[in-house]
């Protein structure tokens, strides 16, 4: 039975990746991060406009609720600071 392409690019990978220094092995791995990263980004950017716009509506009153707690947090760590 033929191995499946994954498989095949996954034991590549391995037996690569066991040749290389940490550092590198490092790097391969900042660069997967990267890779998947983007792919997120794009699945994102491929929203239309109406949907942004929907959840933008719909996050709104919650985005507005923690930003005020963060800022009445914040005042009150400025003014303990300013009392030492």
């Amino acid at each position: 039975m033929p191995e499946k392409p994954t498989a095949t690019i996954h034991r590549q990978l391995l037996e690569i990746l066991s040749q290389l220094p940490l550092s590198c092995q490092e790097e391969v791995l900042d660069f997967a991060i990267s890779l998947q990263k983007k792919k997120l980004t794009q699945h994102w950017d491929a929203i239309s406009d109406g949907e942004a716009a929907a959840l933008k509506i719909e996050f709104a009153d919650e985005d507005l609720a923690f930003a005020e707690s963060v800022l009445t947090d914040y005042l009150s760590q400025l003014n303990q600071e300013d009392a030492l």
